[in-house]
């Protein structure tokens, strides 16, 4: 009997004890946060890249060089989101 019970607390060969499992659903858990994290960082660059596109056209109808500038600048926005979703998903927290 109490071989059983330590044998459902570990068992590492098969990962399947209940320390394993605790391990592997931390495991999971990270990867499930740091997916989440590059989410949002891609919606925000994605939505930056789309205003500095509309920014463009409004620049070429209009002739205003100003919304050409501020369409770089939210384009470099969007590019620092991208950069940061990359490669440090959890270094800014957005939620």
């Amino acid at each position: 009997m109490e071989k059983t019970a330590a044998r459902y607390r570990s068992e590492p060969e098969t990962r399947e004890g209940t320390t394993e499992l605790a391990e592997r659903a931390q495991e999971a858990e990270h990867e499930r946060d740091t997916a989440l994290a590059r989410y949002h960082h891609y919606e925000i660059a994605s939505a930056a890249f789309q205003i500095g596109i509309v920014l463009c056209s409004a620049t070429v109808i209009t002739g205003m060089t100003l919304l050409a500038w501020l369409a770089g600048g939210i384009g470099v926005l969007g590019l620092a989101f991208m950069a940061i979703g990359l490669f440090a998903p959890l270094a800014v927290h957005m939620v």
